[in-house]
């Protein structure tokens, strides 16, 4: 029984050993393996995040008249003075006869276009087919940046393209008048003036006092952000604007608003070593995240200071109004003080050798090691400036490819253990 113990005992022992020494041995023979990262082209934004203010010349069209209100125009739509927007009925059938009209309206407006004319762009198949392509993935990337306003809008001229692919391919006939779209527009006007006759009851028609661009939603702060106190705004002023509560009566009692200048105002407050950075009358990307995170570009048109405080209000504008654009009173955004274009390099490639920065990388299984120029550091990597062509010194090619600074599609080491220039890896 005992020898049974020790033979057992002893097998177990050099089992151990046998396994340590194929440990050992593994570990003595992958001193070579490397992790490699491949260096890419990116662009990365030096941002500030910001409470901001918007600030836009409006006019609120006030109205007590009660009952069922549709109506005349789309938001968005640019007016004239004196122009309808909205009709308040009485009776709610009225108000159902008159969005009927208007659907009408659109689908005439659509039939209109659809019918072929001469040109080569409605008569070629081929031109057809590509701008129906075109639209669909327009409307997909609206869709996917949650703008489903300007996804509509799309769908409309993706009818009208469709419509004029489905005359060319089957023109109408005696008996199918699928595509006689003028047939279409005799039967809906004649179906939009029987409605209009049939319209009975009390109604109060809402006309602009002014041109310009007409919403029908009322947030109630019209009456806080105007263009008066924003000419007159104080530091004191601004950091009041918090405290301001929507006007419920304005809400209650209004058809909508008139936006009757495109240019609007995104107002911030910075500190004055912030403030410092930025010029009056440059212009400043911003991000805007209830605008799908997307950019755009802004003009400071002026500061506002005080000696004594470590504040500076920035009134930033813009004339461009984005379709779909968020326009909420209050949000964040992101104010980028620079934007750098270069080499994408992870963090743990860069080391410092002789007192040269750089990457160690792969020619071949020939380790190398290639200088670096930081130009900004945003989480795990670096954005790194080009190499520079001898060539072409004043050129920024991403194509040219240096034997001793790191360049696009360079194969940079991130991990590795004896790690030199001149290793060759085996």
């Amino acid at each position: 029984m005992a020898r049974r113990f020790f033979k057992q005992f002893g097998m177990t022992i050099l089992s151990l050993l046998l396994i340590s020494y194929l440990v050992l041995q593994l570990a003595l023979n992958v001193g070579d393996l490397v992790e490699i990262e491949h260096v890419t082209y990116a662009t990365a934004m030096d941002k500030k995040e910001l409470d901001a203010y918007i600030f836009r010349d409006e006019r609120v069209i006030e109205s007590n008249a009660s009952g069922t209100r549709s109506y005349i125009i789309d938001d968005g739509e640019k007016t004239n003075n004196g122009q309808q927007v909205a009709i308040t009925y009485s009776e709610n059938s009225s108000a159902a006869v008159q969005d009927r009209i208007r659907d009408i309206d659109r689908k005439i407006a659509i039939l209109r276009k659809s019918v072929i004319g001469n040109g080569k762009s409605t008569t070629n198949l081929e031109m057809l087919d590509e701008k129906i392509d075109a639209l669909t993935f327009d409307i997909i990337r609206a869709v996917n940046d949650n703008d489903l306003d300007k996804a509509l809008r799309l769908k409309n001229d993706l009818t009208v393209q469709i419509n004029r692919r489905q005359a060319l391919i089957t023109p109408p006939t005696e008996t199918d008048k699928q595509t006689d779209y003028e047939a279409q527009i005799a039967s809906l006007t004649t179906e939009k003036s029987s409605l209009e006759a049939s319209l009975t009851g009390a109604s109060v028609i809402h006309t602009t006092t002014s041109s310009g661009y007409f919403y029908s939603a009322i947030d109630g702060y019209e009456n806080v952000f105007t263009m008066e106190k924003l000419q007159n705004l104080t530091i004191q002023e601004y950091n009041e604007l918090a405290k301001e509560t929507p006007d419920q009566r304005l809400i209650e009692n209004s058809v909508g608003k008139l936006v009757v200048d495109a240019r609007w105002f995104l107002v911030c407050k910075v500190d004055k070593r912030t403030a410092s950075a930025y010029a009056v009358g440059s212009t400043y990307d911003f991000v805007f995240p209830y605008f799908s995170g997307r950019n755009l570009g802004m003009k400071l048109q002026r500061t506002i200071s005080q000696t004594n405080l470590n504040e500076v209000v920035l009134i930033f504008n813009t004339n461009f109004m984005p379709d779909g654009f968020n326009y909420t009173r209050t949000q964040k955004v992101e104010l980028v003080a620079k934007t750098y274009q270069g080499l994408k390099v992870p963090v743990p490639a860069m080391r410092s050798v002789d007192g040269q920065t750089g990457v160690f990388a792969l020619d071949g299984n020939k380790i190398i090691f290639k200088k670096a120029v930081v130009l900004y550091e945003q989480n795990d990597y670096y954005i790194c400036a080009l190499p520079v062509d001898p060539q072409y010194p004043s050129r920024k090619d991403k194509a040219y490819v240096s034997d001793n600074s790191v360049s696009l599609y360079d194969q940079v080491i991130t991990s590795g253990r004896n790690i030199y220039a001149g290793k060759i890896l085996t």
